[in-house]
């Protein structure tokens, strides 16, 4: 067969198709100006096998007769084939633990060093606070919360009153 003829013959199959679905449309727009509705099926209720078959729309059906039919109905529209899955949802996280708030901390320093004068047995010690110049000596109290402990070492130790903690602070010497 040569490419024009299975042309040809694809043309002539595309044709026929197209001619019956314009008889079978034609046909069909016919019946329903006669009314016929076609050939849809009326449902009905049965019984048992020897008792007539009776339509919903029949004047024979009592309210008690639809009650019977309910449950039946009911049966008939539930979902047969549920979704269904292997997903098992995880465990709610646990609840987090209580808050405990921390202990209170002394404050960071606020001096810095910037040295020392040894005369007779005592040594004052020169720190700064921002720009200002402060001389203090062991054992005194500074802004009523700082107290300069006895110097060891080349390490300044402060105690903070309110909390009864020390911080310290090197000499570099």
């Amino acid at each position: 067969m040569t490419d024009k003829q299975r042309r040809i013959f694809l043309f002539l199959a595309l044709a026929g198709v197209g001619a019956w679905s314009v008889w079978l449309a034609s046909n069909e727009s016919s019946d329903e100006a006669n009314g016929s509705p076609g050939q849809v099926a009326e449902p009905s209720v049965r019984k048992n096998a020897s008792a007539p078959v009776a339509s919903i729309s029949d004047p024979i059906l009592t309210p008690a007769k639809t009650q019977e039919i309910q449950p039946r109905l009911a049966l008939a529209r539930a979902n047969l084939f549920p979704e269904q899955t292997w997903f098992i949802p995880p465990p709610p996280p646990p609840p987090p633990p209580p808050y405990v708030a921390p202990p209170p901390q002394a404050p960071a320093l606020p001096f810095g060093y910037m040295g020392r004068w040894q005369e007779a047995n005592q040594t004052t010690y020169y720190l700064e606070r921002g720009t200002l110049p402060i001389s203090v000596r062991p054992g005194q109290v500074l802004d009523g919360v700082w107290r300069l402990e006895p110097v060891t070492g080349g390490v300044l130790n402060f105690t903070y009153l309110p909390l009864n903690q020390t911080r310290s602070l090197r000499t570099g010497d």
